[in-house]
């Protein structure tokens, strides 16, 4: 049965973004006025963030940001959240700029700005999975002998949870059939097809 698009896990991941959105815009402002923000830039920064939230959102789906599992995340998935967050910060001022908002962003927000989401958005996902390998894995991680499983689903992932306990064996790969996890990485073992 196909997994569905939008489960719990998907809905977290978006509170995140959001989040990080809101705390990497209000931190680009913060620091800008060294911590003290104006009261008519912090009114501007508040409605500059109803607009610039949504356009966020709406890249973040389309750049296909949830369609991957944190606990796997790879350097394709830092690569698309480079994109996104370059892409956003171009267009979200492009945006504010042509609908004809009477709010100015002070230029150093919209630089600082996209530095700061790139490291919240990338560096959380990193550090869930450097936190969830070291609690799956442990002090095993290149011991063992190597081992190429075939199939990566759920009872080979299963396997590999399995496997990773021991010293004996270490997985280095899974063959499937299925091109759509191709080139990704379970547990650190690459998937390839067969």
């Amino acid at each position: 049965m196909k997994q569905p698009y939008f489960n719990i896990r998907t809905m977290l991941a978006v509170i995140h973004d959001i989040s990080a959105v809101i705390v990497a815009w209000v931190l680009a402002y913060a620091l800008r006025f060294n911590f003290s923000i104006p009261a008519e830039h912090l009114h501007s920064m508040w409605i500059s963030m109803a607009w610039l939230l949504p356009i966020q959102l709406l890249l973040f789906i389309s750049f296909g940001l949830y369609k991957g599992i944190w606990r796997f995340a790879s350097t394709q998935d830092l690569t698309r959240i480079v994109w996104v967050v370059l892409f956003g910060a171009v267009l979200a001022p492009a945006l504010l700029f042509m609908l004809g908002s009477p709010y100015v962003v002070p230029r150093a927000v919209l630089l600082l700005y996209p530095v700061f989401l790139l490291l919240f958005m990338g560096g959380s996902r990193f550090a869930y999975r450097l936190w969830k390998e070291h609690s799956i894995y442990g002090s095993y991680l290149n011991q063992g002998n190597p081992v190429i499983i075939l199939g990566a689903g759920a009872a080979a992932i299963s396997l590999v949870k399995e496997l990773s306990r021991t010293k004996q064996w270490r997985v280095v790969a899974l063959l499937d059939d299925d091109n759509s996890i191709h080139k990704r990485e379970i547990f650190g073992a690459k998937v390839f097809g067969n």
